[in-house]
């Protein structure tokens, strides 16, 4: 499992403005330039926030960055609490 990869992507998403526009341009192009898992990167382009939080990414990166798609507090509590 390459959670590490996968905190590494969404922590740069989070955290670097020309990494973020790349990333909601095209996420395949960026998910391509780390090592994850196909789970791990199916989660990633489906936006399955439950499945990314199953796969290890931390809550205090996934929350940043599911602000950044403007997801209301109660659907991400809903979806990491599967």
């Amino acid at each position: 499992m390459s959670a590490y990869a996968l905190n590494k992507l969404l922590r740069q998403v989070n955290q670097n403005p020309a990494i973020r526009e790349r990333f909601f341009a095209d996420r395949a192009a960026v998910a391509a330039d780390f090592d994850l898992t196909e789970a791990e990167r199916e989660a990633l382009l489906s936006q399955d926030v439950g499945a990314l939080y199953k796969l290890g990414v931390h809550g205090l990166i996934l929350r940043p960055f599911t602000l950044l798609q403007q997801m209301p507090e109660p659907d991400y509590l809903t979806a990491i609490r599967g």
